[in-house]
């Protein structure tokens, strides 16, 4: 199941066609069409054919990613995952902040607080200009300057846990909800490669 949430997200970052916005008011999240023969099936899996992929290929392929790329293929893994106020793990679901706490210390061993106020006080601000996948991206949704966040993926959009009733999704920065509320970046991560962190 884990290989098949982040195939699909994978999936999403690279071929995610956008839908058209419905209202100004909240905006409509990027959908996805996954044809049946996209996806590994498990009886595919299960025939001779199917070669399983040895850890030792998975760990060269993936070291060569910078922490943020890890941060955000771990955060694309969330795709669908409920709405929970408070929440900030997949079986109880996330909120905003929960999910970026939960991406953070998996993958970044980066212990942030709960809270997206409190997560604005801590690393570097970043230009919008200069944001890098892993960078934080901060929103005034109910009146504060931080009172959403979300996890910047590269190409202007962003991953996050958007409300109740919603599930974990991808959303463009520069859709007019998000672009109005928009109030800065963060950066918590040096770029380097795991390869070379260890």
């Amino acid at each position: 199941m884990p290989r098949t949430r982040a195939l699909l997200a994978l999936l999403l970052l690279a071929a995610a066609p956008l839908a058209a916005q419905a209202t100004p008011q909240e905006p409509t999240p990027i959908r996805i069409e996954l044809k049946p023969e996209s996806v590994a099936t498990e009886s595919a899996l299960k025939r001779p054919s199917a070669k399983p992929v040895r850890l030792e290929t998975w760990m060269r392929r993936h070291a060569r990613q910078t922490v943020g790329e890890r941060v955000v293929t771990a955060s694309l893994a969330e795709i669908g995952t409920p709405y929970s106020w408070g929440g900030d793990n997949p079986e109880d679901g996330f909120d905003c902040s929960g999910l970026v706490r939960f991406v953070f210390a998996k993958i970044a061993d980066i212990d942030l607080p709960h809270r997206a106020r409190q997560q604005r006080t801590l690393g570097k601000p970043v230009k919008t200009a200069q944001l890098r996948p892993g960078d934080l991206v901060f929103f005034n949704t109910m009146r504060h300057p931080a009172s959403h966040v979300g996890i910047y993926i590269g190409e202007g959009k962003f991953v996050h846990a958007p409300s109740r009733g919603a599930k974990v999704r991808v959303d463009k920065l520069s859709n007019s909800y998000w672009a109005k509320r928009y109030t800065g970046g963060r950066r918590y991560l040096e770029q380097e490669t795991l390869a070379s962190a260890g």
